[in-house]
């Protein structure tokens, strides 16, 4: 077993101290590979250096916030480490926000540096002018584009690590208790979130999904996921670089490209979401897994039947469980004789309760909210960056509470039964309703507008809105979802539309999106993608 997956002192738990002794040890092993390019443990490690030295000449410090809004690519590691390693925070931005998600990241708190691609910069350059807190703009792939009318000092990326070279790494004392990430989730009542994670959190994830799947030195785990998501940090990249395997980085996934890819590279390990195993078990055959090294995959989301089928189709055993970014993941399903029904039971170090709408715990069998807590120190969020309101209401009476619902049986099993919270996940993306309902809103006239789940053919969710026209307002779905399309990523646009009289409400006037969901299509609901496909 790796030495990196033991008990490791808190101080160490960093992802940048991991890859220096891994640079130290195995430096000519392959760390990355990405576009027909390997990249050695050496190689990132030195590129992260590079980084922290040319980060720290630029005024960026330990505490510090730096948006990135990035691809996928290799640069995305050498900046998570640089940053890492002077003890400033990455801000990872979605690469599908508009400027008005955007404009909220940049404004829940300082970020005073933001490093962007030329090619993603036109959103960003919209509301620069409206976040005084950004003072520079650090640019890949062509500066010049975005220099003129930006307002901002705008600098080149290879040009500022030019300038540092041979200037010394800054010497900082940097552990798994200090704040490492800002990631971004779903608003439920209002705007996304950034949560503020700790290193050794997102250490203890990567250790747990890289005991979970038994990867070694020998693994090839592709990653297809966005490395602004934890999911592409903690559970894929860190797997990887706590074990000394090596990682397939590829810019988005295809289900046509899968199989290809993994029979190219030797890939032996993969992470899907519902969605995902649905679209190969309904494009792909067994002939295309036929032979490859794929041994194993972690996720979560998938329907019961597509998780076994998989598995019997391809030979590939399946790993799941439960968790968020604020909670962790603590709830794994065991390996023998798992159940695919339930999400799993708790590792050590974590506790789980199921509690009413006053916080009591409630029997085995009985539906309430899921709170989970760790013992492990820094185990959890550290909190809601720049919103300590919504962080202590998260953290009533010490549990974090998930807004998700669920029961536990006599054995310790947790059966997760959908979401208490307006919440909505899109392909893996997580969708704010209050977002998608503000911007629905801004149309002439639309009265009221209600956002909710409903089931997807993939799996998972699609968007609908349920929109009131005001008096005498003729309302076309079609424009409507225009609207969206300019305004939300194109994972928050809402698929259905129903236009109604009126919405049902409580006695004090909240929307009963439960009344909505219990009828998700109707003779009046509008489908986009159906629209699209008739002949006109």
């Amino acid at each position: 077993m790796s030495e990196f997956l033991g008990p490791l002192p808190l101080a160490e738990q960093v992802a940048a101290h991991i890859l220096r002794r891994q640079a130290q040890s195995i430096g000519g092993r392959t760390f990355v590979t990405f576009g027909g390019r390997d990249l050695s443990y050496r190689e990132v490690d030195a590129s992260s250096d590079r980084v922290a030295a040319a980060f720290r000449a630029i005024g960026a410090q330990k505490g510090t916030r730096v948006g990135l809004l990035l691809a996928n690519r290799p640069e995305y590691l050498d900046l998570w480490f640089g940053l890492s390693r002077i003890g400033a925070l990455q801000v990872p931005i979605n690469t599908a926000y508009r400027a008005p998600q955007i404009l909220h990241v940049l404004k829940r708190a300082p970020v005073p540096l933001v490093v962007v691609e030329a090619a993603l910069a036109a959103p960003l350059l919209e509301v620069l002018d409206q976040v005084p807190e950004v003072r520079t703009v650090v640019v890949l792939d062509g500066s010049e584009r975005v220099r003129a009318g930006c307002g901002k000092t705008v600098l080149d990326y290879p040009q500022v690590l030019a300038d540092a070279a041979g200037l010394p790494v800054p010497a900082e004392k940097v552990g798994g208790a200090d704040a490492g990430a800002v990631m971004n989730t779903s608003g439920t009542t209002g705007p996304s979130k950034g949560v503020l994670l700790s290193h050794a959190q997102q250490y203890i994830l990567g250790r747990n999904i890289a005991n979970d799947l038994g990867v070694t030195a020998d693994d090839v785990y592709y990653n297809c996921f966005p490395m602004f998501h934890n999911t592409a940090q903690a559970m894929i990249t860190l797997p990887v670089l706590l074990t000394g395997a090596r990682m397939v980085l590829v810019e988005r996934f295809t289900a046509s490209g899968f199989w290809p890819e993994v029979r190219r590279h030797g890939v032996t390990l993969f992470y899907y979401i519902g969605e995902t195993l649905r679209m190969l078990l309904k494009s792909t055959s067994a002939e295309d897994g036929r032979g490859t090294r794929l041994r194993a995959g972690w996720g979560i989301g998938a329907a019961p039947k597509d998780f076994l089928d998989f598995q019997a189709r391809h030979g590939v055993v399946l790993r799941s469980g439960y968790g968020s970014t604020e909670g962790n993941v603590g709830i794994y399903l065991p390996h023998e004789h798992p159940d695919p029904a339930s999400v799993g039971r708790a590792l050590p170090g974590f506790h789980v309760r199921i509690a009413d709408e006053t916080d009591q715990p409630l029997p085995p069998g009985v539906t309430g909210e899921i709170l989970v807590r760790g013992t492990e120190p820094c185990t959890t969020m550290l909190g809601y960056d720049g919103d300590p309101k919504a962080t202590l209401e998260a953290w009533r009476d010490l549990w974090f509470h998930t807004g998700d619902a669920g029961y536990l049986d006599a054995a310790g099993n947790l059966y997760f039964m959908g979401r208490v919270r307006d919440a909505i996940r899109v392909r893996g993306e997580s969708v704010s309703a209050f977002e998608v309902e503000e911007a629905i809103a801004e149309v002439p006239g639309v009265l009221e507008v209600a956002a909710i789940a409903v089931p997807s053919e993939l799996g998972g969710d699609d968007v609908k809105i349920v929109v009131v026209p005001a008096s005498g307002a003729a309302l076309d779905p079609r424009a409507l979802v225009e609207h969206a399309q300019a305004r939300l990523p194109k994972f928050a646009v809402p698929r259905y539309v129903e236009i109604v009289d009126a919405l049902p409400k409580t006695e004090t006037n909240k929307v009963r999106k439960n009344v909505l969901r219990a009828a998700p299509f109707t003779a009046a609901t509008w489908d986009r993608v159906a629209a699209a496909a008739k002949p006109t």
